[in-house]
């Protein structure tokens, strides 16, 4: 009943909330996305989208639509990737969901150890927040999600916790507290530190963790990465505070790192399908994230 095309409008539709930015994102007119769902209307004999003065609304029909609509598309888009593998020689394919800070950090390292094994897996990373990379699980659109966060859909996906984390302080190498082995939150937060941005779970756990020992939480410098943060310590800006992954990047760029706070959420954590078998290239990478998880973290340490 409907078109690849139709589908992927559709999805489009979904994810952008506007004819407009739909159409822009799939390469089509905005008159010829608007006429395509009109015909859709007509075909299927209830309306998909109401208008709510110049933005379209999904109908309760379309919302109970759309599951099937992203499994169809998955599903042509798997077929596709397959046989596009078995065209170039790669006869497998892992699909790995990534928080920026685990992509520069953790995955790279896991991703050498599973390579020994099966070279020949293509490997393809989507980058996205805790809950976008646990919704691409759901719809299997990846094999395997890494999340900092608590995952709580436990009747849609599979959850295997990683490693625990902690708040560490970053520091240029060149600043006076560079030499003490300890520093206090109290200490950092006086000094007007970056903070990571409080739509990160790590930033809300910076929020909580301040608050919670009275302190005041105003933040001068707000970075939406770790990454980020790191960065502007490398260029003197100040001390940052950062969850355990940033600090092992931090370290790799030659920064000092001091734990402050131990955290019991959120944690790192991986993500997968519940509903679907784990491949063998999928389990190899995840106990290969597992070992890494404990030989760089520890048990929250950096």
């Amino acid at each position: 009943m409907f078109s690849r095309r139709e589908l992927t409008l559709l999805r489009a539709m979904y994810r952008e909330g506007t004819v407009t930015a739909a159409a822009a994102t799939i390469g089509m007119s905005q008159p010829a996305a608007s006429a395509m769902l009109r015909d859709m209307d007509v075909r299927l004999g209830f309306a998909l989208f109401s208008r709510e003065g110049r933005r379209l609304r999904m109908t309760s029909q379309a919302r109970a639509l759309i599951p099937e609509v992203l499994n169809a598309l998955t599903a042509l888009e798997s077929a596709d990737r397959v046989a596009g593998d078995i065209r170039h020689g790669a006869m497998s394919r892992l699909v790995i969901g990534v928080v920026a800070i685990a992509a520069s950090s953790l995955l790279p390292p896991a991703l050498t150890h599973m390579r020994r094994t099966h070279p020949a897996v293509a490997i393809t990373m989507r980058a996205g927040s805790a809950l976008e990379i646990i919704e691409m699980a759901v719809d299997h659109r990846i094999d395997l999600g890494i999340i900092v966060g608590s995952p709580t859909d436990s009747q849609r996906v599979a959850t295997m916790t990683l490693a625990p984390l902690a708040l560490h302080a970053v520091l240029h190498p060149s600043h006076p507290w560079a030499s003490k082995k300890r520093l206090k939150l109290a200490d950092v937060v006086a000094s007007e530190p970056i903070l990571l941005s409080t739509a990160l779970p790590a930033g809300r756990a910076t929020r909580q963790a301040i608050l919670a020992q009275g302190l005041p939480y105003r933040p001068l410098t707000e970075a939406s990465q770790s990454s980020a943060a790191c960065a502007l310590v490398a260029e003197g800006l100040g001390i940052a505070i950062v969850e355990s992954l940033g600090a092992h990047y931090a370290s790799r760029q030659g920064l000092v790192t001091r734990q402050l706070v131990r955290l019991d959420d959120p944690v790192l954590a991986l993500v997968w399908a519940r509903d679907r078998a784990m491949s063998e290239p999928g389990e190899c990478l995840r106990d290969a994230l597992m070992k890494e998880a404990a030989k760089r973290l520890g048990r929250g340490a950096a």
